[in-house]
């Protein structure tokens, strides 16, 4: 799906800079881990996904052999029934999410729905700030070009940037390198654990008018999946950087999604 530039929106969020970044030309911003995904960073087999190859683990490749180890012609069923799932044109589903968007000195709540049919897909999420308001943010994809718009305001399109990727709910499918299988779900007969790369919620659909130049460093999806490879649930973490009144400060969004409306008719039209 398309990349998004960052704009001005409409909550008032005060986020103030209180930890050290350094910021080298042109390099990779070098963030240290927040007290919530710490346990996501203890090893490189469970770190968020940063463009590079998977973990060792079950291969994503239909060449790998099903008698390599135990279980393998399970996982390569899974694998290959989540690709399908991912790649089919005709795929509809909904996601449910609901979660945080953590700053230095704000916790955001947020709750929202994604909307796919093919290649078109909505997003409508609100943010909170406990005791402090909130706002909504609206986005939509058809035909390929994309609007956004804030509270009740003027729908926009979009500029796109790259490698800001607004949305692809299945990103490490669709580059082939960032998948792995994780086994059977525990007490759960039927149920797969994958992780992958995916992008649901880009910091840039924040609804925070001082918030800009939004981007994302990694992300890591553990999905939830049936024994064909159909989604039913999943955690997304998204790890990044904004700037909050001019000063650069770490993003991190972290979502609970749960997957409905599979194969049903879901219409999504453009502003």
């Amino acid at each position: 799906m398309r990349p998004a530039s960052s704009n001005a929106a409409a909550m008032p969020v005060a986020i103030m800079l209180v930890v050290t970044v350094v910021v080298a030309a042109c390099q990779p911003v070098s963030l240290a881990p927040l007290p919530s995904l710490a346990g996501l960073l203890e090893s490189p087999s469970s770190s968020l996904s940063s463009g590079g190859p998977a973990a060792s683990g079950a291969s994503s490749s239909p060449s790998a052999s099903a008698s390599t180890a135990p279980g393998a012609r399970e996982a390569l069923a899974v694998l290959d029934g989540l690709r399908s799932f991912a790649d089919d044109p005709a795929q509809t589903y909904r996601v449910s999410f609901t979660g945080d968007s953590r700053h230095t000195t704000a916790i955001l709540k947020v709750k929202g729905t994604l909307d796919v049919s093919g290649d078109d897909a909505a997003i409508g999420a609100t943010f909170r700030v406990p005791g402090n308001g909130g706002g909504r943010t609206d986005y939509r994809l058809v035909n390929g070009t994309d609007w956004m718009r804030f509270d009740k305001g003027a729908w926009r399109g979009l500029k796109a940037p790259p490698p800001d990727v607004v949305l692809d709910p299945f990103a490490g499918v669709h580059d082939g390198s960032r998948v792995q299988y994780l086994g059977p779900v525990d007490g759960e007969d039927g149920h797969f654990q994958v992780q992958l790369g995916a992008m649901y919620l880009h910091p840039a659909l924040i609804p925070a008018r001082n918030l800009t130049r939004e981007t994302v460093t990694a992300t890591k999806l553990l999905l939830v999946t049936d024994a064909a490879g159909t989604p039913i649930r999943g955690t997304w973490t998204m790890r990044g950087t904004g700037r909050v009144s001019g000063q650069l400060q770490a993003i991190a969004i972290e979502l609970d999604l749960r997957f409905s409306k599979i194969g049903e008719p879901l219409t999504i039209k453009k502003p």
